[in-house]
């Protein structure tokens, strides 16, 4: 009993305390998200290592898993609510060219690294259609993507694991090297022509906990996003019992079900503007994702992982990030795209707009902070589905 209150108190606490100091250095290069898997896999490594010492202790599986299910199906609608998709039609053309270049990249290479190699991996179709979801949006998308699949809990961390390894190079690579290369092959940026009209856009991730205020508004937007999670878990439940109510199976319906679901909701309420401006949803949605990625890392079972096909995945996602960059470029080539557009539009699919503001610092280039954040509020909003339906093709041996 003790050690379950103690496992719920540090899936709660860890995650507030990496938003609390997400000024840390190595938080910066690896993200909030990427803190939250580590700390999650070093208590699963002690774990371990407990176990090896032949002293018998092990953390509580449901706790973790049913955790994480609970965060990250909140969590999603209350990301969501603040994307402000409507400020979409306020971009240039030259902008929307440049993301929908992306996304054709992205689904591109996925598909090709698939045919030629993921789909001589385990659970290869699921992961290569993650890779879709992840660098047209981010993280949250291939969360959302291996659990609607059904993924276990070790193979999502390893494929959290290897985008935190591969990003954080990728990333360095972006803010150092990319503009002094691409200046060579794309046209120079014209800081006029990224927005038709001023927007309201504001960077929901740039935040500060300390300023964290909860009011009546942020607590009906939980409601509205916990009765949108209910409602889908329930139309799982309801599909699975049409099905035959087969036993064991209850969550291979339910969770890929209710992970749509609020994502469909969540787009549907972002377009209400009272529950869009409610200040703190994308605090309180940005922490349960933390709270989502650290129950499920401390629920590894690192025995389970002797033998796993980190390295493949380290490969399979490594060629996607650095293929659908180069697509991206040629496309971007063909297509007339500056170099400043094409960097910051990468960068929003590929990481999502919480890193669209330090790379428009870096280039000097404040006029696409707003249209990256679009952008990847975009990305946000529509990866889960492309990665889903690309992932259904892949499973029928595409």
């Amino acid at each position: 009993m003790i050690k379950d209150i103690l496992q719920i108190i540090l899936i709660f606490v860890i995650p507030y305390l990496i938003i609390r100091f997400k000024d840390f250095k190595l938080t910066k290069i690896f993200g909030t998200i990427g803190m939250a898997y580590f700390f999650g896999l070093v208590v699963a490594g002690i774990v371990f290592a407990v176990n090896k010492a032949n002293i018998e202790f092990h953390l509580n599986t449901d706790i973790g898993e049913i955790g994480s299910y609970a965060a990250i199906a909140i969590g999603i609608p209350l990301l969501l609510f603040g994307s402000n998709l409507q400020e979409a039609k306020k971009l240039s053309k030259m902008v929307l060219k440049s993301f929908g270049a992306l996304i054709v990249s992205v689904i591109f290479v996925s598909t090709l690294v698939f045919i030629f190699f993921g789909k001589n991996l385990i659970d290869g179709d699921a992961l290569s259609a993650a890779a879709i979801g992840l660098y047209t949006g981010g993280t949250p998308n291939l969360n959302a993507i291996t659990n609607i699949f059904g993924l276990d809990t070790e193979v999502i961390a390893l494929a959290n694991l290897s985008d935190i390894i591969i990003g954080a190079v990728f990333y360095i690579f972006l803010l150092l090297l990319a503009k002094p290369l691409i200046d060579k092959i794309l046209k120079p940026s014209k800081s006029d022509t990224y927005l038709k009209e001023e927007s309201n856009m504001k960077n929901t991730e740039d935040f500060n906990v300390k300023d964290f205020k909860t009011s009546k508004r942020l607590f009906t937007s939980f409601l509205i996003a916990f009765a949108m999670t209910a409602i889908s878990a329930g139309v799982g439940i309801l599909i699975w019992i049409l099905a035959g109510s087969v036993q064991g199976r209850m969550l291979d319906f339910l969770v890929p079900v209710m992970l749509i679901g609020v994502t469909v909701f969540g787009i549907i309420g972002s377009f209400n503007k009272k529950i869009r401006e409610t200040e703190g949803t994308n605090i309180l949605g940005h922490y349960l994702v933390l709270v989502f990625s650290f129950a499920l890392a401390s629920s590894v079972d690192f025995s389970r992982l002797i033998g796993s096909n980190f390295g493949d995945l380290i490969i399979l996602y490594g060629i996607i990030t650095v293929g659908s960059f180069i697509v991206h470029l040629g496309l971007a080539k063909i297509l007339k795209i500056d170099s400043d557009c094409m960097i910051v539009t990468a960068t929003a699919g590929i990481y999502g707009p919480a890193f669209v503001p330090a790379i428009t610092k870096q280039l000097k280039n404040d006029n696409l902070t707003v249209p990256g954040l679009i952008c990847g509020s975009i990305g946000y909003a529509l990866g889960t589905f492309i990665g889903v339906g690309l992932g259904l093709l892949f499973s029928l041996g595409m």
